[in-house]
């Protein structure tokens, strides 16, 4: 039986090439489809014979059997536009959203991730309980917006959004990142307008990103100057940021195998710190970036080429 890999993404993913070239090199059969550009094309599906028509841009294509889905888009649309749109791309964008959830008709074919799992996995708090459960060390945690719940923290604490945030405010793109406080500085005055997500804050602290695809793991600790990061690394410049490859204890790697696979994932990024020996497990994103992670010894295109390869 012939492959083949239906590509769903953005054209600003540049990591998507790297995975494109290995398919290729590979002979996977694929198309990838920009959700930028989705009105470009001509697209059917027939949702009862399962078959697959893409006309445009080069492709005439009719395809009887998407063995692979690489569906790399958040299914929460978090940023909302700076102006207001017309009713033509309006329409554009709730249908398209509607067509490219309605391609789980190929239920057969390898989803990397499954749209209904990665909805799921995106919720921080489910994220946290299934950690728990499973066995992972989790921060004490609140969610919310009342601030009496937080003076509960009588140390430092760590303050971030419930979600990605992502916002518009004319020209400008904002967005937050975790911020260390005191719970003293929460009041219903800042606090009551939106739930926010305040965890104990873990002292001194190591950032580790786990990549799982498959049965695939690989685990990278995130430090500066050999050190670990006291703040949001992400605040950081790039250059003085270091990506070295770490061996975590076995139960550690179980746990997050068993993460991944409890959530019906193929994929996951995961974010741990480390703290005197203790491993802590932060949260999980079902649509993680990697490819500033990738090296020749730690081949994440690869890994994910062989998954959508089957």
């Amino acid at each position: 039986m012939s492959k083949f890999c239906l590509v769903l993404c953005s054209k600003y993913d540049f990591s998507v090439d790297l995975v494109i070239q290995e398919l290729e090199e590979s002979g996977v059969d694929y198309i990838r489809l920009n959700k930028e550009e989705l009105s470009d094309y001509l697209i059917n599906i027939d949702p009862v014979k399962r078959v697959l028509a893409v006309k445009g841009h080069g492709i005439n294509r009719e395809i009887l059997n998407v063995t692979s889905v690489w569906f790399r888009q958040p299914v929460f649309i978090r940023n909302t536009p700076g102006h207001a749109l017309a009713l033509e791309e309006q329409l554009s964008r709730s249908q398209w959203a509607a067509f490219l959830r309605g391609l789980i008709i190929f239920e057969n074919a390898i989803w990397m991730n499954w749209p209904a799992s990665t909805y799921s996995a995106e919720s921080k708090p489910y994220q946290l309980m299934l950690a728990s459960k499973i066995g992972f060390k989790v921060p004490e945690t609140m969610i919310g917006n009342d601030s009496n719940y937080f003076e509960k923290f009588d140390t430092d604490i760590i303050v971030k959004s419930l979600d990605t945030v992502l916002l518009r405010d004319g020209e400008d793109c904002l967005f937050t990142y975790t911020s260390s406080i005191t719970s003293k500085e929460l009041n219903e005055d800042n606090t009551k307008i939106a739930p926010l997500t305040v965890q104990e804050y873990v002292y001194p602290k190591t950032d580790i990103r786990v990549t799982v695809i498959g049965e695939k793991v690989h685990a990278v600790r995130i430090t500066s100057a050999g050190s670990g990061i006291d703040e949001d690394w992400r605040l950081l410049k790039k250059e003085e940021i270091e990506y070295t490859d770490v061996k975590l204890p076995p139960v550690i790697v179980g746990y997050c195998r068993e993460i991944v696979r409890e959530m019906g994932l193929r994929f996951g990024a995961i974010d741990l710190i480390e703290s005197n020996e203790i491993y802590y497990f932060i949260e999980i994103n079902p649509t993680g970036e990697w490819g500033w992670l990738s090296t020749e010894n730690r081949p994440i295109e690869k890994d994910i080429a062989n998954m959508l390869a089957g």
